[in-house]
């Protein structure tokens, strides 16, 4: 193991000997951000690793528009009231940011490890619900801004009225999560590691879909599935489809250089104003 791996192993321990019991967030609890469950504090977790759905509805945004005026224009959204179709009209007089656009696929010609490449496993039905894959470290962190602002979008058309706006929280951000709340939430959730899963490379796919959840929204993790990106760079965390480790040791760190078909990742929605 690496000095740049071993300096989070002191974090990881210290949040799985530090979890109190009947934790209660610190604050009037309100409708969870979309996709989410409570973990910690002030910060959510996604329920899954995003996926091949997920990304491509973020692609599709891409080609529409996402222009830095459009981006800007988020910073000053009316908390309730806005309308949708003068949203849209706007939305499409910004234009399309064609460098950002493009800088986000993920290439389809790209090979993975077992017998499809990209377009299929991203484009296909069969695969909507299993995690994507080969995304890089700026290409994550764009997911998330961009999924911020569709969530203020969502927020502020659902809202008539500020009464109305109450149920939701006044300002959220999602970003990649910590390694130390990765640890927090295998410790949380650990009753809810799926460890009955197996995959294997070289069979037609070699990760996992996601399990269905409608309602009532739990933290999945499934061990061999894919690794995940943290908000540190080239420092992802849990277990994927080629690792060999036997152990239950789910809170492991694991670097990486680039995107790679065993690592995905899931995002943290932090509350910034209640």
């Amino acid at each position: 193991m690496t000095v740049f791996a071993l300096k989070y192993i002191a974090i990881l321990y210290l949040s799985m000997a530090s979890l109190p019991k009947d934790a209660k967030p610190p604050f009037k609890m309100k409708e969870s951000p979309p996709g989410t469950v409570w973990l910690k504090d002030s910060v959510f977790i996604d329920v899954n690793p995003v996926k091949n759905i997920d990304y491509k509805e973020f692609l599709s945004f891409m080609q529409v528009a996402y222009s830095k005026e459009l981006r800007d224009s988020f910073k000053n959204i009316p908390p309730y009231g806005i309308s949708m179709e003068n949203f849209r009209t706007y939305m499409r007089l910004c234009g399309i940011d064609k460098d950002l656009a493009s800088k986000m696929k993920i290439p389809y010609e790209m090979t993975l490890s077992w017998s499809m490449n990209m377009d299929e496993y991203l484009n296909s039905p069969t695969y909507k619900n299993f995690p994507v894959v080969n995304a890089s470290y700026n290409q994550a962190i764009m997911y998330c801004q961009w999924r911020t602002d569709m969530v203020m979008l969502f927020y502020s058309a659902n809202s008539k009225n500020e009464k109305q706006r109450r149920k939701y929280y006044k300002k959220i951000r999602y970003r990649l999560p910590t390694p130390e709340e990765w640890a927090y939430a295998m410790v949380k959730f650990g009753n809810n590691t799926f460890t009955n899963q197996a995959v294997y490379a070289g069979e037609k796919c070699a990760t996992i879909e996601a399990v269905p959840q409608k309602k009532n929204l739990d933290f999945v993790y499934i061990p061999y599935n894919v690794a995940e990106l943290t908000n540190t760079d080239k420092l992802a965390v849990g277990m994927s489809w080629k690792d060999k480790d036997t152990t239950t040791n789910y809170s492991k760190t694991v670097e990486y250089f680039g995107p790679r078909d065993w690592l995905g990742f899931r995002c943290v929605c932090e509350i910034v104003e209640y």
